[in-house]
């Protein structure tokens, strides 16, 4: 398998994913990996009647994920991995998928985080994910859309304090 991008937004399948960075990634498979919206059938038939004409889209919880991935499911298509969570990648970096880079997409706001960009609000268990991330030689980068600059995550949370 071949993950041509991962990207981290917490509304996961929305206009901006399927039409922007469809355009600007070319993917075969839109994978969402999420362990809630996985089991809710009504929200997955939603985000499936995005999918752009002449891609897949997968919508499947974690574990189902990994073994996709380390059975070679997928191995002859380019994919875009989509996730709420930079937990997640680390699992599947864990198991040796390659992930060029990550995206920081939409990360919301709540009291427990900071904010970081126009969209992008992180705590301290984020952050050390990301740091985690970045680690391994994954570069991460915050781009809401393609024809945003991409700003750089270390700088981006550079000064910053989180909880």
């Amino acid at each position: 398998m071949t993950v041509i991008d991962a990207r981290i937004d917490q509304r996961l399948i929305h206009g901006i994913v399927v039409n922007q960075w469809n355009s600007q990634l070319n993917p075969k498979r839109f994978m969402v990996i999420d362990d809630m919206v996985s089991h809710q059938p009504e929200v997955k038939s939603s985000m499936l009647m995005a999918k752009p004409v002449g891609t897949g889209m997968s919508i499947i919880d974690t574990q189902k994920a990994l073994n996709n991935f380390q059975n070679g499911k997928y191995d002859q298509q380019d994919v875009f991995v989509i996730v709420k969570e930079p937990s997640i990648l680390i699992q599947l970096l864990d198991i040796g998928i390659k992930i060029p880079s990550v995206n920081l997409g939409i990360v919301f706001a709540d009291e427990t985080k900071t904010n970081i960009s126009k969209f992008v609000n992180l705590d301290q268990r984020e952050v050390d994910d990301l740091r985690e991330i970045a680690s391994r030689g994954v570069p991460i980068r915050i781009q809401y859309i393609p024809d945003d600059p991409a700003v750089d995550f270390e700088s981006a949370i550079k000064g910053k304090t989180f909880n």
